[in-house]
């Protein structure tokens, strides 16, 4: 596993969230997060894994039980913690050049330190070719690389990642997997991956969190033990890596189909 065996940097205690009384989202769910590890998170369509991903930026609170950052509970986004978001073109400032995106959220650090740091962000996805261009003028791919600089350049305990290649191309978004893998791995990065893509969670992770329907809980964590660096085809084409796509496949499956017989169900009524 990618992770030391220390006080998590995230913890899940019995969460639960509802948005009224007839429309529960999330139900006890628990699990936690090594510092260092890479965690991918999957279940059905809907069943309420953006929901989740907020209340662990704190940018909602749970009904019940308790999000824990090191051991602490924030009200609002701790400081130390990034998101990168599936829309990238609403995530940008289109007023500003790429390099001005990138250190939006050093303003208050010395200039110096701050043109250091984007200048590394940008070197690290390949972007300082286009630091002057604005997003407007870059390819999906290459503004979505512009929004993960902008949330390393803070060096984060911490990266969120809701759904952050689902809007780009077949093969720029396993660029931006190996982009990602090779960064988080470089930074020692804890991240979180929110993701429907079955194939990218196993590929990507050192565990797996697999969701119910919704009321979401947590069906199985799978621990993902599979050597590194990962390979697009080596590894994809592995036995284990078979086995593991399987398991977590037949589990969101099964999911899938409970959320549709229910609804069957209930027409039915």
């Amino acid at each position: 596993m990618g992770a030391a065996m220390s006080e998590p940097i995230l913890v899940m205690n019995k969460v639960g969230k509802a948005y009224s009384a007839a429309v529960p989202i999330l139900r006890d769910v628990s699990f936690s997060q090594a510092p260092g590890e890479f965690v991918a998170v999957v279940g059905p369509s809907g069943c309420g894994k953006t929901t989740m991903l907020r209340c662990i930026a704190a940018l909602m609170q749970p009904d019940q039980g308790e999000v824990l950052h090191l051991g602490q509970q924030f009200g609002d986004p701790p400081p130390w913690l990034s998101i990168v978001f599936q829309d990238y073109n609403r995530s940008l400032f289109p007023w500003l050049s790429v390099r001005q995106n990138v250190g939006f959220g050093l303003r208050k650090i010395d200039r110096r330190e701050r043109d250091e740091r984007v200048e590394q962000a940008l070197s690290a996805v390949n972007l300082t070719h286009a630091a002057d261009l604005y997003p407007w003028q870059l390819s999906g791919g290459m503004q979505q690389r512009c929004a993960l600089a902008r949330s390393i350049v803070v060096r984060p305990q911490l990266l969120l990642l809701d759904e952050p290649f689902a809007s780009v191309d077949a093969q720029t978004r396993i660029d931006l997997q190996d982009m990602v893998m090779d960064i988080c791995k470089k930074m020692s990065l804890s991240t979180l991956l929110v993701t429907h893509d079955i194939d990218e969670a196993v590929f990507m992770a050192d565990k797996v969190v697999v969701l119910s329907t919704r009321p979401a809980q947590v069906v199985e964590q799978i621990e993902i033990d599979l050597p590194h660096p990962r390979d697009q085809l080596t590894t994809k084409e592995s036995p284990e890596f078979l086995r593991l796509r399987h398991r977590v496949y037949t589990l969101v499956r099964h999911q899938a189909q409970k959320s549709a017989a229910a609804h069957t169900e209930r027409e039915d009524q």
